[in-house]
């Protein structure tokens, strides 16, 4: 399965509106609410991406602690081995005094006795350098390890903190956004059913199955059993959804994991120009990125496209598109 995760600054929340003074005009106070409220939603889901991303961050770092902690304590333990087989040597060599050549002439009985004593002198004392070389050497990878050790435990602190700061940023993202949904929510009961209709728009027909092969492709007809689904923010499906909730449902039951909002979709894949879309591609609108839908043809996608409405075939042309791209 292919995943892909990208990060993405979101704006800030705009500002409550006076409520409306009748029916028309909560219609045209809930196209610039909705537009808010999806808006909200995506930073919402952009944010969860982000912590998703911490977290697994955080998780390999604090993995990384323990094994560096072992080899530190590994490096330590065989120092502290060397220093008492140097310890030893020393101890071998010096416990009857400073041996040297004088005290070894005048120690033996004979001339061959004293060439003994010189060579056990010499083994000794290339003994102590060897085993003073690897000593150092032991320390030296004692020190590194203490360092390997001390920048993993930093490195997982500071995922620690940028998870915790992205939790915070997700629940922040969260409450803005339920705010906004829930101002849609009362402007859209205020409509007539002919202004609820008159909003949806005409009803258009897709096609009736779809040729070729392809990630793309195949998404389109997942999606297409999602038909007639209705529209509800944050929602991922398969019941409802919101409009990345849909592309990232569709694209997931082909084998490929999309970032959560349609601000960080609009990062993956390929960049295709308008006059060059084939179906399958993901098309994007508004500045910021908020809306995406996936392109079946015929100047249409299939989306979810806002609150009171449910999943169906839109023309493109319908909103400002800012983008598509080909995964």
């Amino acid at each position: 399965m292919v995943v892909v995760s990208l990060l993405v600054a979101a704006p800030p929340a705009a500002a409550q509106q006076d409520p409306p003074g009748n029916a028309a005009d909560a219609a045209r106070q809930l196209e610039e609410v909705n537009r808010e409220a999806e808006a909200l939603t995506e930073e919402w889901h952009a944010a969860k991406d982000t912590l998703e991303q911490r977290q697994s961050e955080l998780s390999t770092l604090q993995a990384a602690v323990e094994p560096t902690r072992a080899a530190l304590e590994a490096a330590v333990a065989d120092e502290e081995q060397f220093r008492l087989e140097i310890d030893s040597v020393a101890m071998s060599t010096f416990e009857s005094g400073n041996l040297d050549q004088l005290n070894a002439l005048l120690a033996s009985r004979s001339p061959q006795e004293f060439l003994d004593q010189m060579s056990a002198i010499e083994t000794l004392a290339v003994e102590y350098r060897d085993k003073l070389d690897q000593l150092l050497t032991k320390v030296d990878d004692t020190a590194q390890k203490r360092i390997e050790s001390d920048a993993a435990i930093a490195r997982a602190q500071a995922a620690a903190d940028e998870a915790a700061r992205a939790t915070e940023d997700v629940e922040k993202r969260k409450r803005d956004a339920e705010k906004r949904i829930d101002e849609a929510q009362r402007l859209l009961d205020r409509l007539s059913p002919q202004q609820r209709r008159d909003r949806r728009g005409p009803e258009l027909s897709g096609p009736s199955s779809i040729s070729g092969s392809g990630a793309g492709v195949e998404a389109i007809r997942a999606a297409m059993k999602m038909l007639g689904k209705p529209y509800r923010y944050g929602a991922e499906g398969p019941s409802s959804f919101d409009c990345s909730g849909l592309t990232s449902w569709a694209f997931k039951q082909v084998g490929i994991t999309l970032p959560r909002s349609s601000s960080q979709q609009a990062r993956v894949g390929t960049p295709v120009p308008r006059d060059q879309l084939r179906p399958g591609d993901l098309v994007f609108f508004y500045k910021p990125v908020s809306h995406v839908g996936i392109y079946v043809g015929d100047n249409k996608m299939i989306n979810a496209p806002q609150t009171g409405d449910v999943v169906k075939y839109s023309d493109i042309s319908s909103r400002p598109i800012t983008g598509a791209r080909r995964l």
